[in-house]
């Protein structure tokens, strides 16, 4: 696949581009997932979530970054060759990535609401909210969050390259 303007370039641009996903979708899920604890919309609602998502959001973003990627990368090349469109290999990654992450961020917000024991319910508590924050991550990531992040890497590579440009016959 060629080199994508809708897609990070500098390692730079790959923070920015994890910080979109990562701060919309930590935000999201941590919304949700609270609003099913609290069953209700008031201040104290959003006070939870205020408090909570720094925390959830830098807890997906090193996960992401020092975790998943790498083990995600090597799955999507097995997956995917080399002349597949950007779409295949963009659903690929989300889909791997997604699978990883919302496997991990389930089991880590439990241990954050309940403690840091293994007991008796986590398992059924993870059983039943796993494949729920699966398919509502894959669509944030789908319809939202990935979206977006290609959005903005978009604008600021066609930024860059306007910068780059000399007007003619000055």
């Amino acid at each position: 696949m060629k080199q994508e303007r809708r897609l990070p370039q500098t390692s730079k641009e790959g923070l920015l581009y994890g910080v979109v996903i990562c701060g919309i979708t930590a935000f999201l899920m941590a919304s949700f997932n609270i609003y099913l604890q609290v069953k209700q919309v008031n201040m104290t609602l959003v006070v939870m979530i205020l408090k909570a998502f720094p925390l959830f959001f830098l807890i997906a973003l090193l996960l992401e970054t020092f975790v998943m990627h790498q083990p995600v990368e090597k799955l999507v090349r097995k997956f995917t060759e080399k002349d597949d469109s950007f779409n295949a290999v963009i659903l690929f990654t989300v889909l791997f990535t997604v699978v990883g992450m919302s496997f991990s961020m389930t089991i880590i917000g439990d241990f954050i609401g309940h403690g840091f024991l293994i007991e008796q319910g986590f398992l059924l508590r993870f059983l039943a909210a796993w494949p729920r924050n699966f398919a509502i991550v894959l669509m944030i990531e789908l319809l939202i969050a990935q979206p977006l992040a290609r959005k903005v890497m978009t604008v600021l590579h066609q930024n860059k390259s306007a910068e780059y440009q000399v007007p003619l016959g000055e």
